[in-house]
């Protein structure tokens, strides 16, 4: 509704809580990872998010609250949930989450002739390359990137 007395001002009328209908998938919420500087890698679950079926394809979803701002330029702020499918493969360009040395960060994900690309979308932060040795010894793929959610309060 419109605010008395305030110009081109709106009032939430609507409950502020909303419930998915239809179909649901629970998400687990496991922890945190880096947008900027690579975090301890991922933690039990803190909590299981409920989340409308039809927003997501695919199975082995989960969920992490972001941190940082290396990801900015994509959307991706520091406190929002990156909603990830966990699947072995990814396609170059593709946004994922990746353990290497025990330590997750998110980041867009490109293959090289001598390992992997791990790029951030902010200027402020260099890129990141995983050599093939490396690969074999200490990197993971944790998930791809299928959705983020962000609470305005």
């Amino acid at each position: 509704t419109r605010a008395p007395h305030s110009p081109r001002s709106l009032r939430v009328t609507a409950p502020r809580h909303l419930t998915a209908s239809g179909p649901t998938v629970s998400v687990p919420l496991v922890g945190r990872i880096a947008a900027g500087l690579p975090v301890f890698a991922l933690e039990q679950a803190d909590e299981v998010l409920t989340l409308p079926r039809s927003l997501f394809r695919g199975e082995r979803l989960f969920s992490l609250r972001v941190t940082g701002d290396s990801m900015i330029d994509a959307g991706i702020f520091d406190g929002d949930i990156a909603v990830l499918s966990a699947r072995p493969e990814f396609r170059d360009g593709e946004i994922a989450a990746v353990v290497v040395d025990e330590e997750a960060t998110l980041k867009r994900i490109f293959r090289t002739e001598d390992g992997i690309r791990l790029q951030s979308e902010n200027p402020e932060y260099p890129e990141r390359f995983v050599g093939s040795d490396q690969i074999k010894r200490s990197f993971r793929l944790a998930g791809v990137l299928v959705s983020t959610i962000r609470q305005f309060s």
